[in-house]
């Protein structure tokens, strides 16, 4: 009888212990198979036997992870190339051949879609003029269609997608995957668009802060695959800013770090939507700059007014660079990002004046740190944020590859 008692007990520990154990064992696979994924990403083309000093890891386990990231397609071997001292190895890289990632970006002005391999290669992009939509309603009235066509179209070619990114206006309730009340972007108040996208197309869909997704594109794809700690600031209809540090995006407690068109600029300024006063958005942003000059409604007329001679245009620009100084000199001392990215569809028109501004950043900033400034054009011009959205499911890859793997399966 006491013997039936402790095997029962055994059992139940047992029973107790064995899920236990297969959960450990699986984060522990996730966290390997993470970290190979990224030092492959890292060196872009690596061999076994580097994986192993890079990561700490032991030989079986590379050989095993490898292996299997192999036969999964996310990774292949490419051709022999010569070692240091003659000794030919095998490299690993990543495969294109099966995975695609469509991002998708839901602009004020447009939306665009690209699809992109696992090296970011843009496969296809397509843009719509969105500014006579208003609302989700008119918004998926145009993109349905195209996602649906998208879709069909690598599914067709025997291809696997391996999710959807989402870039759109913020703030987000990231838990919900809900917008919250963006700034200029009528009728989508809480608006449910990650749960929606899912639902309709049954794809792991991703969203994300547009100004954020723009820094991620960096981040994966562009000038940030070497830098940990950079920040992207997007310029157009609206001013955003996206924070990368060591690596990964910073969102705050409330969503609002890099909230960067929102830092006040002019004391007893406008009433901005976001209802601060004297925001940079409100002056620094098209619209902003616009409402400050008499002559026109369009940035090409403004451009063609300065190249005339035009007083009124030649102070409007001068201010807006004022503005444009004061903005960045405060997200260097706030931030200290080793890079500063501009894009969005303003900075085109400013590209000329960037120079200067960087001149006189430096006469502003500390000394020991004036050096090291660095400001750059971002990699993929409007596109941004739309390939910035499908460099969200490659981190989510890079970071998590056994779950996004399996959900991609099921």
């Amino acid at each position: 009888m006491g013997n039936d008692i402790q095997q029962k007990k055994e059992r139940r520990r047992e029973n107790v212990i064995q899920p236990n154990k297969i959960a450990y064992l699986k984060q522990v696979k996730q966290s390997n198979m993470s970290e190979v994924l990224e030092k492959i990403w890292q060196h872009q083309q690596i061999s076994r036997v580097e994986l192993v000093e890079h990561t700490g890891l032991t030989s079986g386990t590379i050989t095993n992870l490898t292996h299997e990231l192999i036969e999964l397609k996310v990774i292949r071997e490419f051709e022999a190339v010569s070692g240091n001292v003659g000794r030919r190895r095998v490299m690993l890289g990543f495969d294109t051949s099966q995975y695609r990632i469509i991002g998708l970006d839901i602009g004020r002005a447009t939306a665009e879609i690209v699809v992109v391999d696992l090296n970011g290669k843009i496969i296809r992009t397509i843009e719509r003029d969105m500014s006579d939509r208003k609302g989700p309603d008119e918004y998926f009235g145009v993109i349905d269609p195209l996602l649906t066509e998208v879709k069909q179209e690598i599914e067709a070619s025997g291809l696997t997608i391996l999710g959807l990114g989402v870039g759109v206006p913020g703030p987000m309730d990231y838990g919900a995957g809900t917008l919250l009340d963006p700034p200029n972007f009528p009728g989508w108040r809480n608006y449910p668009l990650q749960s929606v996208l899912e639902q309709k197309f049954g794809l792991t869909t991703l969203i994300e802060d547009d100004a954020r997704t723009s820094a991620m594109a960096e981040r994966w794809y562009g000038l940030g695959r070497s830098i940990q700690d950079l920040v992207f600031i997007t310029m157009g209809i609206g001013i955003g800013g996206g924070v990368v540090n060591e690596g990964k995006i910073v969102r705050g407690t409330n969503g609002l770090c890099g909230q960067v068109g929102h830092m006040t600029i002019v004391l007893d300024g406008k009433i901005c939507d976001c209802g601060n006063r004297g925001c940079w958005e409100t002056v620094g942003s098209i619209p902003g700059i616009l409402s400050r000059w008499s002559g026109g409604n369009t940035m090409e007329q403004l451009t063609e007014a300065i190249r005339t001679g035009d007083s009124e245009a030649l102070q409007c620009m001068e201010d807006t660079l004022n503005y444009l100084e004061t903005a960045l000199i405060n997200v260097y001392n706030m931030y200290d990002p080793e890079l500063v990215v501009l894009g969005g569809r303003l900075y085109p028109y400013l590209a000329d004046y960037l120079l200067p501004v960087q001149n006189h950043l430096r006469s502003r900033l500390y000394a020991f740190a004036k050096d090291r400034l660095r400001i750059e054009p971002s990699t993929f011009g409007t596109s941004q944020s739309a390939v910035g959205a499908a460099a969200l499911v490659l981190g989510f890859l890079l970071s998590e590859p056994v779950r996004l793997l399996a959900l991609t399966e099921a």
